[in-house]
C-alpha cells in the first residue's frame, strides 16, 4: 500500500437506497492502494455534524438526502460509479405474465401509471392499502422502518399479493427471495406488451461529500466523472419543473460511449438514431467519436394511456444546453397535449372540416 494520509469516510446504516453497499465496496476496492477507513454514523444529522467537525473527511449520501438535509459549508467532491437507476418488480412471474387482474403493490405514482400503460388490467394499491385491506395496521405499527419490506415479502409468499415494485436498491438490500424483474429503460423487443420504464430523477447516485476547501485532487481515483455530470443535469432538470409535476415525471440522464449507442440502435432497428449518428462516407462510422450524453424525459396521465416524451443526445460539451432544449421541447409537448384547443375559421388547405372544429386537450395529468 502507498504511504498516504488516512481518510475518513462516514457513513449510515442502511436507508433503502444502496449508498451502504456501495461505498462498501468501493472502500475495499481502493483501500488496497491507500488508507481508507470507513466509519458508520448512528443517523445523517450526526454524520453531517461530524464532517463538519473535522473528525472525518468524506461523508456517503443520496441525491435525496442531500437535497433534504442542511448542508451549509459543504460540498460535493464528487460521485462513486451510478448504480442501475432502474426499479424492480418482486414477484413469482415477469409483468408480462402475471395473471389477469394480479395484485400488485406500489407505492410510487409514476411507476404505477408506467405499470398501467404495460397491463391495463393489473390492481395497484399503496402500501398504505395494503396495509388496511389485511387489517395489519398495528403490526405494521410496531415493524422498525428496516422491517417494513421482509413484511412486505411475507405477504407476498403467503399469496396475499402477486407482486410489489420498489427500487433496486430495496431488493438488494434485504435478499429477498423473490424474483427480481427490471423494469427496465430499454423496450423488449421479444416482448410486444414490454414498455420502457424511465425511472423517477436522481436515483442511484451516492455523492461524496466534504468541506469546502477539501482537496478533490485526492479521492479522484475514486470518482466517476460521468455520474456527476449526470447528477447535475437531473438535478437541474428536476429543479427547473413544477412541484406538481415532480412526482409524475420520469427522467434519466446517462453519457455513454458512441460504440454502444450504435450497437444497441442496430440491435434495435433504430434507424432514426443511426441516420443521426453515422457518416455514410465513413463506413458506418460516427460523424465524431467520442461519448454522447443520453437524455430523456417522460410523464403520462393517470390511466397510462396516453404519455408525452422527449429525448435528445447531444456531445459531453454541449449537454448544459442540450438538458434546456429538451426541457423546453417537453414543455412545450405537454402544454399542446394539456390545453383544449378551441374552434379555429382558419381553412387550411388540403385539411378537413373537422380540423376547425374545437377539440378536448390529449391528456389529463390528475388523477
Amino acid at each position: 500500500m502507498e504511504n498516504s494520509e488516512r481518510l475518513v469516510i462516514l457513513t449510515t446504516p442502511s436507508r433503502n437506497d444502496g449508498v451502504r453497499l456501495q461505498v462498501e465496496r468501493a472502500v475495499q476496492t481502493h483501500g488496497k492502494n491507500r488508507d481508507l477507513l470507513l466509519k458508520q454514523m448512528p443517523h445523517m444529522e450526526t454524520a453531517l455534524q461530524t464532517l463538519r467537525d473535522g473528525t472525518a473527511d468524506l461523508l456517503a449520501m443520496s441525491a435525496f438526502d442531500w437535497q433534504k438535509h442542511d448542508v451549509t459549508g459543504l460540498s460535493i467532491a464528487g460521485l462513486l460509479s451510478r448504480k442501475e437507476p432502474t426499479w424492480v418488480l418482486v414477484a413469482d412471474d415477469k409483468p408480462e405474465y402475471l395473471e389477469q387482474g394480479a395484485l400488485v403493490m406500489c407505492d410510487h405514482e409514476l411507476l404505477r401509471r408506467q405499470m398501467r400503460r404495460m397491463r391495463p388490467d393489473v390492481v395497484l394499491e399503496s402500501l398504505e392499502q395494503t396495509v388496511k385491506r389485511l387489517d395489519a395496521s398495528q403490526a405494521v405499527a410496531d415493524l422498525d422502518e428496516e422491517d417494513i419490506w421482509p413484511w412486505v415479502e411475507e405477504q407476498r409468499l403467503q399469496g396475499h399479493l402477486s407482486g410489489f415494485i420498489v427500487p433496486r436498491a430495496i431488493h438488494a438490500g434485504h435478499r429477498m427471495k423473490g424474483r427480481r424483474h427490471t423494469l427496465g429503460l430499454q423496450r423488449n423487443q421479444n416482448e410486444s406488451n414490454r414498455e420502457r420504464f424511465i425511472p423517477p430523477p436522481l436515483h442511484g447516485f451516492t455523492l461524496l461529500v466534504c468541506r469546502q476547501g477539501f482537496p478533490k485532487g485526492s479521492v479522484r481515483e475514486m470518482l466517476d466523472p460521468s455520474a456527476e455530470l449526470a447528477y447535475r443535469l437531473e438535478a437541474a432538470l428536476l429543479e427547473s419543473l413544477d412541484p406538481s409535476l415532480q412526482p409524475i415525471v420520469g427522467a434519466y440522464i446517462e453519457q455513454r460511449k458512441i460504440s454502444t449507442i450504435l450497437k444497441k440502435a442496430s440491435e434495435e432497428g433504430d434507424e432514426a438514431l443511426l441516420n443521426s449518428l453515422v457518416d455514410p462516407n465513413k463506413r458506418r462510422g460516427a460523424y465524431k467519436s467520442g461519448p454522447r450524453v443520453e437524455m430523456m424525459i417522460e410523464v403520462l396521465n393517470a390511466e397510462g394511456t396516453i404519455t408525452a416524451a422527449c429525448e435528445r443526445m447531444v456531445l459531453p460539451e454541449n449537454s448544459h444546453m442540450g438538458m434546456v432544449n429538451l426541457l423546453k421541447e417537453f414543455m412545450d409537448l405537454l402544454d399542446v397535449m394539456t390545453t383544449d384547443h378551441e374552434a379555429t375559421k382558419r381553412n387550411v388547405r388540403g385539411m378537413p372540416d373537422s380540423f376547425m372544429e374545437p377539440k378536448p386537450r390529449l391528456m389529463n395529468l390528475d388523477d
